[in-house]
């Protein structure tokens, strides 16, 4: 597929590319939509690092790039760590939480914030949030808030008019 040499029993997988290509543009890259993106990742992220034990942070900070690509569960995850997902889990038990727990608290911070940018339709923001269906994320939002995402975005907005 990318015309060159693959090296199998690798210690870590990537591909890499020459140096010029980071002059080739993107076809429809959105700017705007990116720094958007990234300004609240790493607002969410700075939210954390505060209250956060350390392989709480580095869980939290392995998801929020494989968020948007559904990719964000354990089994993704704890290998990138270079752990087994049964170490992973026995290291945030002993943080006192779950991977789910953590999965979740996030994807909450990252909801709350994307919800209030209103030319961000809520079918994007679950995208963002990683979940297929926009039906899941409406289940995931009532239950951390009792509200649906429309409902949330509507008192993000009349927080800002009040």
């Amino acid at each position: 597929m990318f015309d060159c040499n693959v090296a199998f029993g690798s210690n870590v997988g990537e591909v890499v590319y020459p140096g010029l290509a980071k002059s080739i543009p993107t076809i429809n890259a959105d700017p705007y939509l990116n720094s958007l993106l990234v300004r609240y990742c790493e607002e969410a992220l700075a939210n954390r690092r505060v209250r956060s034990d350390p392989w709480r942070l580095r869980v939290e900070n392995a998801i929020v790039p494989l968020l948007p690509h559904g990719q964000a569960n354990i089994g993704e995850i704890a290998p990138r760590l270079g752990v087994s997902r049964r170490t992973l889990t026995r290291l945030l038990a002993s943080e006192g939480c779950t991977f789910r727990e953590i999965l979740d608290a996030l994807r909450l911070d990252l909801a709350k914030s994307y919800l209030q940018e209103q030319n961000l339709p809520v079918s994007e923001v679950a995208w963002l949030l990683g979940y297929k269906e926009s039906s899941a994320f409406d289940h995931a939002c009532k239950r951390w808030t009792g509200k649906a995402p429309k409902q949330i975005r509507s008192v993000e907005i009349l927080t800002e008019v009040a």
